[in-house]
């Protein structure tokens, strides 16, 4: 499986990716159907009501193919995107850290002195 569905559930992820995995789940019936009235249209027009009904026929199964085709470049293409961002992360130093006092000391050095004078 890819690494995107292998990382745990934030409680404050909510519905966050939702629209994503709305828009692949309807790909394969939106294919089907659209193939399915291009296939009865020409297979009409062709042989007339028995070729609409094989053009419809052909027309789904040609849709199903392209569309369960499509589910899968698209999912692909959302997990390099998952991928991507995860690689992206910065470094965020401990809150210790940022939180630490810091004191120069810039009377110690002595490179902006000129030497001999």
């Amino acid at each position: 499986m890819s690494e995107s569905n292998n990382r745990s559930p934030r409680p404050d992820d909510g519905m966050e990716g939702m629209g994503r995995w709305i828009a692949v789940a309807s790909e394969l019936p939106c294919a089907v159907i659209a193939l399915l009235l291009v296939g009865q249209v020409v297979g009409g027009s062709i042989a007339g009501p028995s070729g609409a009904m094989w053009g419809a026929l052909l027309g789904a199964l040609l849709g199903f193919v392209f569309g369960v085709y499509s589910v899968f470049v698209t999912i692909r293409y959302f997990d390099e995107l998952d991928a991507k961002a995860k690689r992206a992360t910065r470094y965020m130093p401990p809150m210790e850290e940022i939180l630490e006092d810091v004191t120069f000391d810039l009377d110690s050095t002595s490179s902006d002195e000129p030497n001999g004078e």
